[in-house]
């Protein structure tokens, strides 16, 4: 089925007005949701999935996860939303604590990621290590 462009922008536009002041409004998602189940039956179940993933995505890209080996302040994890709002605007930050990295930390916004653990270093090396001696 042809996903329909007015129906996609429709969408589009109700996800963005879903988020005020780096927040979901739950009464904006109410008024969408309605406004979405009053479409014919086939539409309003595309519409409907398009907006929860539009939602979810929305979300995603504007939440920065911390993973670090070792519990941070409330300085640290400020100082690290500043840098990574340089680039994307932050809605929450999720600090999840993995000793497994062993030190430094892992920063993840949507797609992106920026290893800076200590196991990150390690594996980089591992990497260029195995892939320089298959080339004599």
């Amino acid at each position: 089925m042809k996903k329909n462009k007015q129906l996609q922008h429709m969408v589009k536009k109700l996800v963005s007005i879903s988020f005020k002041d780096e927040k979901i409004v739950e009464s904006q998602v109410v008024r969408s949701i309605r406004l979405l189940k009053s479409l014919p039956k086939s539409e309003a179940i595309q519409a409907l999935q398009e907006y929860l993933k539009g939602i979810k995505r929305q979300e995603r890209e504007h939440t920065l996860v911390i993973e670090t080996a070792t519990p941070l302040s409330s300085k640290q994890i400020k100082k690290a939303k500043e840098i990574i709002e340089k680039k994307v605007r932050i809605f929450k930050v999720k600090v999840c604590i993995n000793p497994e990295i062993l030190g430094g930390f892992k920063l993840t916004v949507g797609d992106n990621i920026w290893d800076g653990s200590l196991l990150g270093s390690i594996y980089q090396i591992k990497e260029v290590v195995s892939h320089g001696g298959s080339g004599e």
